[in-house]
């Protein structure tokens, strides 16, 4: 397994409010990527919170057992275990300072083990896998500009610039309960993780040629293509914090 991950404040911002982590033992691999919401103190708790907390969940699972002995009911079972663990977490600290009062984050994670490859998002964070050299977005933003698109009120290209982009209807933190969206991916070579400061300066198709590195004639490494994921980002206007994390293959 081959992975890069990086984080980036953009260009506009002043502070960093998302958070990821990248781990993984002889068998098993764990990605998280979160985006926090709540001022520029309580985005940035609540997010790292909740990487370090699902984080933590996922390690203290796989320590208490053997990696094989997980089925894939189980494995469906600790990722909702651990996003619980994530949402109690933020939403009791979120209690706790009248400055962190709201504060929220999105969340997308992606798990590898002997049994395959699952994932579980909340909010507008995205999960891409790349497949036959092409790009397809398996996670679903829970946002409102998804909602109207769901209901054929406006087209994905209308939603590029919709004004209220930005508004998610799902975050983990906000309240004391939370669904996320739970997924089993069959088949890749590339697995991409990012929050939205990536994906509303670079189009898919744009995504697709950084991570197979099309865009040379020298296979680039992966650390390679993820600073020309952000770089790209930053060119395009850098408007938010910027997070991708790509594991695969060759």
């Amino acid at each position: 397994m081959k992975y890069s991950g990086k984080t980036d404040v953009g260009i506009k911002r002043t502070n960093n409010q998302d958070s990821y982590a990248v781990f993984s033992k002889s068998n098993y691999f764990c990605a998280v990527v979160c985006d926090g919401m709540g001022g520029a103190k309580g985005g940035n708790v609540a997010s790292g919170l909740a990487v370090k907390t699902f984080a933590s969940s996922i390690k203290a699972a796989f320590t208490a057992r053997n990696a094989d002995d997980f089925s894939e009911s189980e494995i469906k079972i600790l990722l909702r275990n651990s996003l619980d663990a994530a949402n109690e977490a933020v939403y009791r600290k979120s209690l706790t300072d009248s400055e962190l009062e709201g504060m929220g984050t999105t969340l997308v994670a992606a798990l590898v083990c002997l049994c395959g490859t699952f994932a579980v998002n909340v909010g507008d964070s995205r999960l891409y896998r790349q497949l036959d050299g092409c790009i397809q977005q398996v996670s679903k933003d829970h946002s409102f500009v998804q909602y109207l698109i769901d209901k054929g009120e406006i087209t994905p290209e209308e939603a590029i610039n919709h004004p209220n982009k930005n508004i998610i209807l799902r975050a983990l933190g906000v309240n004391e309960h939370i669904d996320g969206d739970y997924f089993r991916i069959d088949s890749y070579e590339r697995i991409l993780l990012c929050t939205d400061g990536l994906t509303n300066h670079v189009s898919d198709n744009r995504l697709g040629e950084i991570i197979s590195g099309s865009y040379m004639t020298k296979k680039p490494s992966y650390k390679a293509r993820v600073e020309r994921l952000i770089d790209e980002a930053n060119v395009g206007g850098g408007l938010d914090n910027i997070t991708a994390v790509l594991f695969g293959g060759e």
